[in-house]
């Protein structure tokens, strides 16, 4: 009999919430943890020119909940095999999606996307960058961006960097300062 594919990933991940009781004070932030799900199909979805207006309007650069491909996303709810409840995570190379929410309104489960749409990214994080992303997208027309489904990276036996046919990773001298350590220890070439 196979074995059944885990769809539940061990993490979870932190969602993250500003409250700010008056204008003095500083900003009270808040975590939600939620189960993180595999998803099971790629969803692409298009990105305009009014999901950017309507980010700029939020003040949305900087913040991976109200980016603009966090609002593209929201509007585009219908496109997912599951419920989607908003409040999702836009970032650099994942999105986390909500789909379920416990009793006092905060993220319980959530689905886990990665995408193709880094330059979004990027520009959502910089000054003025939102200002550029308008610029693209009403000279170039919209964006597509593709969700696929999260990769399982730790699986042995899968072809990547520093592993042999065995599956088993080589290992590692270490990085910077301690690479250049170990190789003056053991007489390598300089790095």
């Amino acid at each position: 009999m196979a074995k059944k594919r885990k769809t539940t990933a061990t993490v979870r991940h932190p969602f993250l919430y500003r409250l700010s009781f008056t204008d003095k004070s500083p900003p009270l932030i808040k975590k939600a943890m939620a189960r993180v799900h595999y998803s099971t199909r790629p969803v692409t979805i298009t990105l305009t020119a009014e999901h950017v207006r309507k980010s700029m309007k939020l003040g949305g650069a900087g913040r991976s909940d109200i980016c603009a491909g966090a609002i593209c996303t929201i509007a585009h709810a219908q496109s997912f095999p599951h419920p989607v409840v908003g409040g999702m995570d836009f970032h650099a190379t994942r999105v986390f999606i909500p789909s379920k929410r416990n009793a006092f309104g905060l993220p319980s489960d959530c689905f886990v996307y990665e995408h193709n749409a880094t330059k979004v990214a990027e520009l959502n994080d910089t000054r003025g960058g939102q200002a550029k992303l308008l610029e693209m997208i009403e000279r170039d027309g919209p964006i597509s961006i593709e969700l696929k489904p999260h990769r399982v990276r730790s699986i042995v036996g899968r072809p990547g960097k520093g592993r042999g046919k065995s599956g088993k990773r080589a290992k590692s001298l270490g990085r910077g300062a301690r690479l250049r350590w170990a190789r003056m220890q053991l007489g390598g070439p300089p790095a």
